[in-house]
C-alpha cells in the first residue's frame, strides 16, 4: 500500500484536485482531501512541491519507426548546416562499422544555414559505400545517397516524386522508397529498438501508446514485433499498447484479430505542409497552381471506411489540409448513416486545417481528433514558412484547439513520433501557448487531460485508467512541480520524476529472450 500526500491532479470529469491518494495492490483505493482513519498508520509519500497526475499517453506515434532512430540510428534535427550532418554521419559510421544501412531523421531546410535540402552528391562525400537515407522532419519526404538510389526497384523509380538527380523523394516515391529502405533493416535491430523504445517512453512518463505500424517491413514484421514486445511489456510492467494497423486491407486486420485500423502511410489521405502536398480547398499562397494532393478518390475512401465501420473496426485516418479533412468526415458520415454505431470512437489524425462545418459534423457524429501540439512549437517548421505557403489567415486557423474543445469533441494529443519527440511536457506547453492564435490555446488542465484521460478514452480505456479515481488502475506520474500553479510560458520547466504502472515503479530493461518468453504466451487482448 502507498499513500501519496500533496497535489493530486485527478484529470477526472470534474477536474478535482485532492490531497490524498491511496494505492493498494495496483488499484486506487481512495482519493480525497481527508485521509480516512484506517490509513493513518501507513507511511506517507510526501509530494511537497511536486504533484501526482495520471500517467501520460501518446495518442499517435510511429513507434517502431521512432524507436529505430531513437535507439539504433540517429537524429539530425539539431544540425545547423550540412557540415554538422556530415559529422553526424561520420560519427555513426565510426561507431557502427558493421551497419549495412544508415538511417536518420529530422532534416529541415528551415533550420539549416543552407536553407535547402542536402542532395545525394553531398551525402556521397560522407557515405558512399553503404545505403543511406535521411527522412525529412515532416515524415513525408527524404534524401538518399547514390548507393541506395542505385538499388531502388522499378516501383520506386517510377513513382511520382522520384528525383534521380538530387536523390530527393517526395509524394508517392517517398512512401515506396521508405518501404524499400525499411526492408533492409535487420530484424534483430528492429527488436532491440522496440524494446529500448518502451524504456525511453517511460522516461517521459508515458504508460500507454497508440502506435501505428505497417511501413514496409517484409510480411508486416513491424506489426508482429510491436505486438510481441507489447505483450511482454504488459506482462512485465503493465505498459499499455493499442496498435493501429496502417492498411486499407481489412482482411489483414481481422486475421490478426486487431480491433483498430488506420494511421498514416497507406491510410494517409493527403501529404503535409513541409512537402506542400497537404490537400487544400484553396491553393497554396505561394503557388496558385497547387492545391496539394488527395491520395485517393472520394469513392475509394468511402468504400474503405464503410467496410471497416461495418466490420466493427475503429478507424483512424491521416489528414492535414481542409480538403482531406472534409473527405474523411464525409466518408465517416456516410458510413455511420448506413451502419450506425453508437460508440465507434473513429478518429481523424492531425486535422491541422478544418472548416467550421466539418468541426460541427465531428461533434454531431462523435468523431474524435488526435492532433500534435508539438507541431505548433517546432523550430523545424516555423510560422514564417507556414505564412509563406498558406497566408496569415489560414495559419491563424491552424489547429483550432479551443474551437474543438468548446464543441465537445474529444481531443487527444500525440507526438506523431518521430516527427516530434514523444514528450508530453512539450505537447502541454504547445497546447497552452498556441503560437498562431493565442485565443486557440487550452488551459493547463485541458492540456493535461489531452495527454492523459483523452488518450485513454480514445482507445476505450477510460473506465480503467486515464484519471486518478477510486477503483481505477494506479497508472501515475510524479512531476517535479504543480503544473496548475505555473505560468503557461514556464511549463517546459516541468520534469517527470517517476512513472508508476499498476502502482509499481517502472522497471527498465528486458532481454530479447525474456521478451520472447513473456510475449509469446500473453493474451492478445493487451493490444
Amino acid at each position: 500500500m502507498q499513500i501519496f500526500h500533496g497535489k493530486i491532479i485527478t484529470c477526472d470529469k470534474n477536474n478535482n484536485v485532492f490531497s490524498y491518494l491511496v494505492e493498494n495492490k495496483g488499484i486506487i483505493e481512495y482519493v480525497g482531501d481527508e485521509l480516512p482513519s484506517q490509513y493513518s498508520n501507513h507511511h506517507l509519500v510526501e509530494l511537497n512541491e511536486r504533484s501526482l497526475i495520471p500517467s501520460f499517453g501518446d495518442g499517435h506515434i510511429h513507434f517502431s519507426n521512432w524507436a529505430l532512430f531513437a535507439a539504433s540510428f540517429f537524429d539530425v534535427r539539431s544540425a545547423k548546416n550540412f557540415s554538422d550532418i556530415g559529422d553526424m554521419i561520420t560519427n555513426y559510421l565510426k561507431n557502427n562499422p558493421k551497419s549495412k544501412l544508415v538511417l536518420s531523421f529530422g532534416i529541415s531546410k528551415h533550420s539549416l544555414e543552407e536553407k535547402r535540402l542536402i542532395t545525394k552528391n553531398e551525402l556521397d562525400k560522407y557515405c558512399s559505400d553503404r545505403p543511406l537515407v535521411i527522412i525529412c522532419y515532416d515524415g513525408h519526404s527524404c534524401v538518399v545517397n547514390s548507393k541506395l538510389l542505385a538499388s531502388f526497384p522499378e516501383n520506386v523509380r517510377k513513382s511520382h516524386g522520384f528525383n534521380e538527380d538530387t536523390g530527393q523523394l517526395f509524394h508517392e516515391a517517398y512512401y515506396t522508397g521508405v518501404d524499400y529502405a525499411t526492408s533492409l533493416v535487420p530484424t534483430l535491430t528492429l527488436v532491440k529498438s522496440i524494446i529500448k523504445g518502451y524504456d525511453l517512453l517511460a522516461d517521459n512518463g508515458i504508460g500507454i501508446i497508440h502506435p501505428v505500424e505497417g511501413i514496409g517491413f517484409p510480411m508486416d514484421m513491424d506489426v508482429t514485433l510491436v505486438s510481441l514486445v507489447a505483450k511482454a511489456r504488459n506482462k512485465e510492467n503493465k505498459f499499455q499498447t493499442r496498435l493501429y494497423f496502417q492498411t486499407m486491407d481489412i482482411k489483414k486486420v481481422l486475421k490478426r484479430k486487431l480491433p483498430r485500423i488506420g494511421g498514416c502511410f497507406s491510410v494517409a489521405l493527403d501529404g503535409c505542409f513541409g512537402a506542400c502536398d497537404a490537400a487544400l480547398n484553396e491553393p497554396y499562397s505561394n503557388d496558385p497552381a497547387n492545391n496539394g494532393i488527395l491520395v485517393y478518390t472520394d469513392e475509394v475512401v468511402k468504400k474503405f471506411v464503410k467496410e471497416a465501420n461495418t466490420a466493427g473496426l475503429q478507424i483512424q485516418m491521416h489528414v492535414i489540409g481542409d480538403a482531406a479533412t472534409h473527405q474523411a468526415v464525409i466518408a465517416l458520415e456516410e458510413a455511420l448513416k448506413e451502419f450506425p454505431r453508437e460508440d465507434h470512437r473513429h478518429t481523424i489524425i492531425h486535422s491541422c486545417l478544418i472548416s467550421d462545418d466539418d468541426l460541427k459534423k465531428c461533434a454531431k457524429l462523435g468523431i474524435g481528433i488526435t492532433l500534435q501540439p508539438g507541431f505548433l512549437v517546432s523550430p523545424l517548421e516555423p510560422i514564417e514558412y507556414l505564412e509563406e505557403i498558406l497566408g496569415p489567415q489560414r495559419v491563424k486557423g491552424n489547429s483550432p484547439l479551443r474551437k474543438i474543445i468548446d464543441l465537445g469533441i474529444h481531443l487527444s494529443g500525440g507526438s506523431d513520433g518521430p516527427v516530434t519527440h514523444p514528450d508530453p511536457i512539450n505537447a502541454i506547453y504547445g497546447a497552452c501557448n498556441h503560437p498562431y492564435d493565442p485565443e486557440q490555446s487550452t488551459t493547463i488542465q485541458e492540456a493535461l487531460k489531452m495527454n492523459t484521460y483523452e488518450i485513454a478514452y480514445t482507445s476505450f480505456d477510460e473506465k480503467e485508467r486515464g484519471s486518478l479515481e477510486s477503483g481505477k488502475i494506479a497508472d501515475m506520474v510524479i512531476l517535479n512541480q504543480n503544473p496548475l500553479a505555473m505560468d503557461p510560458k514556464n511549463l517546459l520547466q516541468l520534469k517527470v520524476e517517476q512513472l508508476y504502472l499498476s502502482g509499481n515503479k517502472y522497471k527498465p530493461g528486458m532481454s530479447i529472450l525474456k521478451m520472447l518468453g513473456k510475449g509469446l504466451f500473453q493474451s492478445s487482448k493487451v493490444i
